[in-house]
This record gives structure tokens, C-alpha cells and sequence, in this order.
């Protein structure tokens, strides 16, 4: 009886700790145009992409979708939400300002904070308080512009992780520990589009890679 007993404890350690964290949405409002450094009057400034950052109608669908107003993990939103995040207002509006090369600052802007609740067994819960955006980026239009110190036709490495691994699933099969190269041939919010050097296409994230130039 007692191993039985071990045994579902186990068991139950095992499922509640796949729980992960939860997260609640809440709007913090509208703002026509917002910039986190000076701007240049004398620049030609353009819209480079509409409703950039965190996408509204999939977030009110989750929030619509929720128990109690809380998003778990497993709601495809939340790779979004982690790919927009700041822990500060201006971190969030940079987020999505660097999501398009040549971006500057935002018109129509809409924040929403993230409270989230990472799962624990034992101790007391603690909730982490961040910030995501979306809005029109505008900037200046350049062939030449980047997105986090990255540009189209950049030669890159990256180190190939399990956490790599996870991020890519089945696009890439590659030796844990080993090094690939190629070149950058799209840039993205969180990621950039890679042409490795094998002819295979992948979105890597931009803190997995190194810029060769």
C-alpha cells in the first residue's frame, strides 16, 4: 500500500507540475503616438507596419476563451505575449518598435498589463507584473535599416540547444552542442528567417545568434 501510495504521488507531482504558469490580461489604455527617445524634425518619417506587436483579435479571443479571465500556457497567445513583454512601459514600446526595421515610434497605441502566475507546488505564489503593446510602427524607410543589430543578407552562427531544439520542433534536425551557420533573409518581431548553409529555412530567435556581417 505504501508503494502505491509513493506511487500517485509521484504521479500527481508529475501532472500538477505541468500546470505552468497563468496569466491574466488586462487593458491599460489608448494613446495616439508615443516615442522613447527624441525624434529627428527634419526626418521623412513613414507608416513601415500596421497593427505591429501584440495581436489584438487573438488576444480578446483568448481573454474571451479564458476561465475566470486566466490564460494558461498551453493558449497559443502566450509565445506572442513572451515575445513582446517588457518588464517597463518604454521596454514594451521599443519591442514592438524594433519589430520593424527602420522603426521609430508608435501611433495608435494600445498597452495591456500581464500578471502572471508561474505554477509552485509548495511556498507561496508569486506574481510578476509586465507590460505588452501594439501599434503602427512608423520610422524611416532604409534598405539599410535593422532590427536588433541584425539586416537582410547578414552572415550568422548559432549553437544548436535542447532549448533551440524545443523552439524549432521538426523544422531543423541538428547535433545538440554543434554549431551552424548561414545567412539572414528575413527579419521578424522575435526572430529573424535563416537560409542555413544546408539550403534548410528557419526562424531563430535573435538572442540564439551571432552576427558574422
Amino acid at each position: 500500500m505504501k508503494k502505491i501510495n509513493s506511487l500517485f504521488f509521484v504521479a500527481a507531482v508529475v501532472v500538477l507540475s505541468s500546470c505552468g504558469s497563468s496569466y491574466y490580461i488586462s487593458p491599460v489604455g489608448e494613446l495616439s503616438m508615443v516615442a522613447t527617445r527624441n525624434l529627428d524634425k527634419s526626418a521623412n518619417y513613414v507608416q513601415i507596419k500596421a497593427y505591429a506587436g501584440i495581436s489584438r483579435t487573438d488576444l480578446e479571443a483568448a481573454k474571451a476563451s479564458a476561465k475566470n479571465g486566466v490564460i494558461k500556457t498551453n493558449n497559443p497567445i502566450v509565445k506572442e505575449i513572451n515575445a513582446y513583454k517588457g518588464k517597463f512601459l518604454q521596454d514594451a514600446v521599443d519591442n514592438v518598435v524594433k519589430s520593424a526595421a527602420g522603426g521609430e515610434y508608435l501611433y495608435n497605441l494600445k498597452l495591456y498589463t500581464i500578471a502572471e502566475t508561474p505554477f509552485k507546488l509548495f511556498g507561496p505564489k508569486i506574481t510578476y507584473y509586465s507590460y505588452v503593446a501594439s501599434g503602427d510602427v512608423w520610422g524611416i524607410n532604409d534598405v539599410n535599416a535593422n532590427i536588433k543589430g541584425f539586416k537582410v543578407s547578414d552572415k550568422i552562427v548559432f549553437t544548436y540547444t535542447k532549448e533551440l531544439r524545443k523552439f524549432l520542433n521538426k523544422n531543423f534536425e541538428g547535433e545538440v552542442g554543434k554549431q551552424y551557420g548561414g545567412k539572414v533573409i528575413n527579419l521578424k518581431g522575435g526572430e529573424a528567417t535563416v537560409q542555413l548553409d544546408n539550403l534548410a529555412v528557419v526562424d531563430i530567435p535573435y538572442s540564439n545568434l551571432t552576427n558574422l556581417h
